[in-house]
């Protein structure tokens, strides 16, 4: 039973890997707390795990994955209990499908994620230099237009991943999304890998495959991936995954922190020199044929549940009901299967506190058959509704102030934290999208009709956690200067868009006070009504238009009155009580550090292979291969260390001592392959002769990494 990656009763038993990893969490925080872990050390260790250090000193947030962006009644009630518990009584829902909690204590961190592992649910590798959650689109398995189930390939891909030695160290994170409509939910393009369902007619027989692209991502320099294949077979799928995340991990940027995505490797490169290197890297993979025992239940014919009888009874009169008829417009999905809908549930900014959380988690349990699903808008789908309880569905959502319309138009706007609690955050992205979301009932909600398909997404820095490169309308928090005074800002960007190969990054224009940015919207939205073609979209129709007259139309939003004049300009949103200010000598997280203060030493190598001949000499052999094994590792870890790679564990040096040194020729072609042997030597039964032998190996290596060392 796996409990990281299915929907479990809330009694799930912890495996042995994870209750000895939240022993050692607790562990390394006493050590922190004591001084014998640096602060940087720290920071690499709880980043694997998913804890963040907090715009406010002294208290962490913790990042919490759900592969595919699944999960259970259960799963949302324990949600809800630690947030109470250990954190601020609220969960916010991010772009990529995660949860994340805030204000937590650092000690109390291994105790919150032991009671989340057992619902099931990790935060392994939801932070740091790793693969992070591998999303899916959320209407995987019940979409009317769905092409095959990609979540059996989704939840695979997460199980090859976490705690894989290939993916622990790497030079920055890795996003991975697959999408299984004919419609792009996931923002497949701006993924580091993605994959796109599709079949291919091999005579009467249908094979699936992926369409899959490379090198997507977002950020200060967005960029959209780089078709590999068009037609990827499944059973190719983990091959491909392990092989790139190897070549990234062996030649992408290590110092340089914000040019260290694969983008950025493929732009150093070019693409077609990374695609060759690519595919001889496949060559080399070498995975056991078990990895795709998967695809059996694959291929199993998906059917839909007996649709239950009455769940409650329809509230009276709901036909003639304006809301409720907006309602089913916006939210109500058509399904795969007849009988049933899906239904989105709208959240403000990703927000839900746990009160309505735990009724939700209960409704879907009546409604849902107990799942949900996160959606890369922030907002919470339940995909199993049948069709005639639809009614009582929305009654129930009312009582619970969770049946507001709009989901996925432009009044549902997007947001990340941004400055409220993120460490990297210039401005306050949810207050401008609560602003922007609350003039629906005045200014912008005379647009409603002719914006309902556009978004608007704010995000509080350049990294573009709320993906603003990719929205209709998007901001990105900025500042500006007016007479020494610091001005809360934006930088605008139009015409972003997410569909395949329709994928557009928004074009910037400019940058505005953050007071002004509601009037912004307007404008834009005025222009484009003013301006329409026929059915011409809004995206069609500003481009259309041009920059320069945008520029112009907003011009007068740009200037700035003086503080006496306005004093308002000068505070941020959802922050009027505070002086605006940019937060300078702080340092953010999202990159993490590639490794700790402290360099290893050679010393310590040697220490271990002394030991080992020592047991030899007494005839503790299994204690010799022991010795001898981390006498190799603590040798690869001091020329790993010069080009800034770090390991966690033992296994992770000897693996990246081959993928960095051996497999990109600056060692030997006798030390490729090096990890699997000297792992199968180390587990073998204790004999004098393998002892003698892995010492020997022992020896050799670490007059190897030595010479690496002396390199220039």
């Amino acid at each position: 039973m796996n409990n990281e990656t299915q929907a479990h009763k809330r009694s799930c038993a912890l495996s042995p890997s994870v209750e000895k990893e939240l022993e050692d969490y607790r562990d390394w925080i006493k050590k922190f707390r004591s001084g014998e872990i640096g602060e940087i050390k720290m920071q690499k260790l709880r980043l694997q795990l998913g804890t963040y250090a907090q715009r406010q000193e002294g208290v962490q947030m913790e990042r919490i994955k759900f592969p595919g962006g699944t999960l259970s009644s259960d799963q949302l009630l324990c949600l809800a209990d630690v947030a109470d518990k250990y954190a601020s009584g609220f969960i916010h829902f991010t772009t990529r499908e995660d949860a994340q909690l805030y204000y937590l204590k650092l000690e109390e961190c291994p105790d919150m994620m032991k009671d989340l592992a057992s619902a099931g649910i990790t935060t392994r590798e939801a932070c740091g230099n790793t693969v992070r959650n591998v999303t899916a689109c959320y209407r995987t398995g019940v979409s009317a237009t769905e092409i095959f189930d990609v979540g059996p390939y989704n939840k695979a891909l997460f199980r090859f991943m976490v705690r894989n030695k290939f993916n622990q160290v790497m030079p920055r994170k890795f996003k991975i999304a697959f999408e299984g409509c004919s419609e792009d939910h996931s923002g497949l393009l701006f993924h580091d890998m993605g994959f796109k369902a599709e079949i291919r007619k091999d005579g009467s027989a249908e094979r699936r495959g992926f369409r899959t692209t490379l090198g997507g991502g977002l950020g200060g320099v967005p960029s959209l991936g780089f078709l590999y294949s068009e037609f990827l077979p499944e059973e190719e799928l983990l091959n491909l995954a392990a092989a790139t995340v190897r070549l990234f991990d062996r030649y992408g940027e290590r110092k340089n922190r914000m040019a260290a995505r694969m983008k950025f490797l493929i732009k150093k490169w070019g693409w077609e020199k990374f695609k060759a290197a690519l595919d001889e890297e496949r060559r080399q993979v070498a995975l056991p044929s078990s990895v795709n025992d998967y695809l059996k239940s694959a291929h199993l014919k998906s059917s839909a549940p007996p649709i239950p009888g009455s769940l409650a009874e329809n509230p009276k009169g709901l036909e003639r009901d304006s809301r409720y008829q907006a309602w089913v417009r916006d939210s109500v999905i058509d399904h795969k299967f007849p009988g049933y809908k899906g239904v989105n549930v709208r959240l403000k900014l990703g927000d839900l506190i746990t009160g309505p959380a735990r009724k939700l988690a209960e409704l879907a349990r009546v409604f849902s058959r107990g799942e949900l699903r996160i959606s890369i808008e922030q907002n919470l789908f339940l995909p199993w509704v049948p069709e005639k309880s639809v009614p009582a569905l929305y009654q129930a959502l009312s009582e619970i102030h969770l049946a507001d319309s709009g989901a996925e138009t432009l009044e549902d706007t997007t947001t990340c934290p941004g400055a409220d609690t993120c460490r990297l955050g210039i401005t306050s992205a949810k207050g401008l999208g609560a602003t922007i979301s609350g003039t629906m009932t005045n200014g912008l909600g005379r647009f409603k009709e002719l914006g309902r398909n556009l978004r608007v997404k704010i995000s509080g820095c350049p990294n573009g956690c709320a993906q603003h490169g990719t929205a209709n309308i998007g901001f990105q928090g900025a500042a500006l200067s007016q007479d020494g005074k610091t001005v809360p800002a934006h930088e605008l960007f139009v015409g972003g868009g997410v569909g395949f190969d329709q994928t557009t990054l928004g074009e910037r224009i400019g940058k505005y006070p953050a007071r002004n940015c509601t009037k912004v919207v307007e404008s834009l939205l005025e222009l484009y009504s003013k301006e329409k073609q026929g059915n011409e979209s809004f995206n069609v129709c500003l481009k259309r238009v041009g920059k320069d007259r945008i520029r112009e139309l907003l011009a007068p939003l740009a200037v700035i009155p003086s503080f006496e004049e306005d004093p308002e300009f000068y505070k941020d949103w959802g922050h009027e009580n505070e002086k605006f200010a940019i937060r300078t000598g702080i340092k953010g997280e999202c990159a993490g550090a590639t490794v700790q203060e402290k360099a290893p030493q050679m010393e310590s190598a040697r220490e271990h292979l002394a030991q080992a001949e020592a047991f030899l000499l007494h005839k503790e052999f299994a204690n010799a291969q022991i010795e001898a094994y981390e006498a190799m590792a603590s040798a690869a870890r001091v020329p790993l260390y010069a080009v800034l790679v770090d390991p966690f564990t033992s296994e992770q040096a000897v693996w990246e001592f081959e993928n960095v040194f051996a497999r990109s020729g600056k060692s030997g072609a006798e030390w490729v392959n090096f990890s699997e042997k000297v792992e199968a030597e180390k587990t073998a039964p204790p004999t004098e002769a393998g002892a003698k032998a892995l010492i020997d190996l022992a020896r050799q290596h670490l007059a190897e990494c030595e010479r690496l060392s002396s390199l220039p």
